[in-house]
């Protein structure tokens, strides 16, 4: 396995870098976050600034992990990690020849990128804590609910998903459509825990499907304009969630949970070793909020999910 590390640098108007592979180099002509390969015993830290000055011509003091995946090539496996470059010193400018183009999400989904980089596209655009309701049950209703949705937009997170499995789809319908006008007015992006037609009639942003549902799955079910993220547990999961090219996955339980006491953990050891065969980004859940953001993108996340540590 190569590991590559490369840098996400933004321009005033918030877009992205990206340069051209230059002819005669693997995947030549296609479009990528400048970065490189690791060399052995190289933090990544240290390989970008390398790679950046070499490249780019520029230097670079800090760096911070968004996110990393792995991807097979069918002639390599590519471990890419992905670092977010707020300032540097020296003007950018192609060193070695090579084209640049500071990009917008959609710009970026009109070029030809490698297909290891195309997953971070439309992380790029989102809300790294994950913010999932509790069950109405729990919260005293449908009213409950949508009172609930309300206090997570309030507190500030806009990566919302509407996870109510006791209601029948009648009611889960009426919720949804009022969690979807929240959701529009504090322009947040939201998923639906349920069927992707029901997901597409209430307005979703995408489905997140259960880790049944990703089994029992035989194509990705909605088009690449929606977001589709599962629930994934161990190395098998993981796996067909790459393979029916979803956006990102949950990975749990990371840690030990009120609402499953004594339940078997991954511990951060083993979810960063589960991360590393991820192909898609990664956020961790179980016992973790938003305080974790930092030690859950060291270990290879893109960020955090959950019920309880998000509360309003």
């Amino acid at each position: 396995m190569i590991t590559v590390v490369a840098g996400v640098l933004r321009d005033g108007a918030g877009r992205v870098l990206l340069t051209e592979r230059l002819p005669g180099k693997h995947l030549a002509g296609t479009w990528e976050f400048p970065g490189g390969k690791c060399e052995v015993d190289e933090a990544p830290h240290d390989a970008l600034v390398r790679e950046l000055h070499e490249e780019l011509g520029i230097a670079i003091e800090a760096s911070d992990p968004i996110l990393s995946l792995t991807h097979a090539y069918p002639e390599k496996t590519v471990r890419l990690l992905i670092r977010e470059v707020e300032t540097w010193r020296g003007e950018v400018h192609g060193r070695e020849g090579q084209g640049m183009v500071w990009a917008g999400p959609e710009d970026m989904t009109k070029l030809p990128m490698p297909a290891a980089d195309r997953p971070i596209i439309k992380m790029l655009a989102l809300d790294p804590r994950y913010a999932i309701t509790p069950d109405p049950v729990e919260v005293g209703g449908e009213d409950g609910l949508v009172e609930y949705w309300h206090g997570l937009l309030e507190s500030g997170f806009r990566l919302l998903q509407l996870r109510a499995h006791s209601l029948d789809s009648v009611s889960l319908s009426r919720v949804a459509r009022r969690c979807a006008k929240l959701a529009d007015e504090y322009q947040a992006t939201w998923l639906l825990n349920g069927p992707a037609e029901l997901g597409q009639s209430v307005g979703a942003d995408g489905v997140h499907l259960t880790s049944t549902a990703l089994a029992s799955a035989e194509c990705r079910p909605l088009a690449d304009d929606f977001l589709v993220a599962a629930s994934c547990h161990n190395r098998a999961e993981l796996a067909r969630a790459g393979e029916l090219e979803l956006d990102f996955v949950c990975l749990s339980p990371v840690l030990p949970t009120t609402s499953h006491p004594g339940a078997g953990t991954l511990g951060w050891d083993g979810f960063e070793q589960l991360c590393v065969h991820s192909a898609l980004p990664v956020m961790a859940l179980g016992g973790v909020g938003p305080h974790d953001l930092a030690t859950a993108r060291r270990r290879g996340a893109f960020g955090v999910a959950g019920i309880s540590g998000f509360g309003s």
